[in-house]
């Protein structure tokens, strides 16, 4: 009965970033059939769930912004027909700095859209041109002017660390110059190589180095002290925001609120189930493909809360989660996970305020570590 978080995927892009992994692809012959399917499941997912609310909508990709003005006319006509969106606060779409134009903006804005995230990632034009990324640094500044002149109030930009040759002044002069744009929003994203791309190749081979952990640390230390004086407070281990511009979609999924994907590589969670589409593009465009289908048991719902709720700033109400465990008949495992976060309290890593608990600053820099206990 709870209102969902309504993703879409848009898989394609100019160029493949030296780090992606995700399911993306330039062959944009295949755009027209990928939008139809697009359509089609809108329409019988909406009919399958007789017409769900939904609170939160976000057009990921890829690159939505490579969607002429028709087809992103037709995916908004098509999820404002099929599903109940009366209560909608929020509406984001992503969008590369290398594609945007004022014009393709302001209709978007006219249909409803009112937040963009923009992947800025740097603004360096030699560190772009090792992400492979398709604009320079003129055009990320240029693009987060448009977004404003077409009446975007809520602007978000992805800002990547640990990029090879990256220094720890330039991370801090980047989100400066971010932020006196008037953002609401930044995104700290690190650098991830763990599957196979050419940005990986490069450094197995040897010619380029990553920077140590340490350094990385140091970074995310300095952007913690940094970016609140900036007017941009942390919420999130990644994300910081001006008051009130926190991302309500990816909100959810931290909160563990219900969400429907749709599209390539998509995910999707309702009550116990999740599922993943296939990452194969024409595979899924011609409705082919596996789906990858979990029932979730008990422990691992109840793990999962504090699992992502840690992330968040706020952190976790355990009174609540306690309640959660007698529910699943799971509380002798919430005590031991209790147990384990009081001595993380006593080493510096945890802070427990009543009964809400949440990571430090500390804590926020090793939480891999720390929420491994969960899985």
């Amino acid at each position: 009965m709870e209102p969902l978080g309504l993703y879409l995927h848009v898989p394609f892009c100019v160029d493949r970033c030296t780090y992606c992994s995700f399911a993306t692809t330039r062959d944009r012959s295949l755009q027209p059939d990928t939008v139809r399917r697009l359509l089609l499941e809108i329409i019988e997912w909406g009919t399958a769930l007789g017409r769900p609310t939904v609170d939160t909508l976000y057009l990921g990709g890829g690159t939505p912004s490579l969607l002429s003005p028709e087809e992103l006319a037709d995916l908004t006509g098509a999820v404002r027909e099929s599903f109940d969106v009366s209560p909608l606060v929020e509406a984001t779409f992503e969008a590369n700095p290398g594609t945007v134009d004022l014009a393709w903006l302001r209709q978007a804005r006219d249909l409803g859209w009112d937040r963009i995230s923009l992947g800025v990632q740097a603004l360096d034009d030699g560190l772009l041109a090792r992400l492979g990324r398709i604009h320079g640094t003129r055009q990320a500044l240029e693009s987060l002017e448009l977004a404003e002149g077409a009446g975007f109030h809520r602007r978000s930009a992805d800002l990547m660390v640990g990029i090879p040759g990256q220094s720890l002044s330039k991370v801090i002069e980047d989100a400066r110059t971010l932020a006196a744009t008037g953002i609401e929003h930044l995104s700290i994203y690190l650098l991830d190589l763990d599957k196979a791309c050419p940005l990986r190749a490069e450094i197995d081979a040897g010619r380029l180095a990553l920077p140590t952990e340490d350094e990385v640390a140091d970074v995310f230390e300095a952007l913690q002290v940094e970016l609140p004086l900036l007017g941009l407070a942390p919420y999130e281990i990644s994300n910081f925001a001006r008051s009130g511009a926190e991302s309500i979609h990816n909100t959810r999924y931290w909160k563990r609120r219900p969400y429907l994907g749709l599209g390539p590589s998509a995910a999707s969670q309702l009550g116990d189930f999740r599922w993943t589409e296939t990452g194969i593009i024409p595979a899924w465009t011609g409705g082919r493909g596996e789906v990858d289908f979990q029932e979730l048991q008990p422990v691992e719902i109840l793990g999962e809360i504090p699992l992502l709720g840690l992330r968040l700033h706020r952190g976790v109400d355990w009174e609540a989660f306690r309640r959660q465990a007698d529910t699943l008949d799971l509380r002798p495992v919430c005590d031991a996970w209790e147990t384990r976060l009081r001595v993380l309290e006593k080493e510096g890593l945890a802070a427990w305020e009543g009964d809400r608990v949440r990571l430090s600053a500390r804590g926020m820099l090793v939480s891999n570590g720390i929420l491994g206990m969960f899985i």
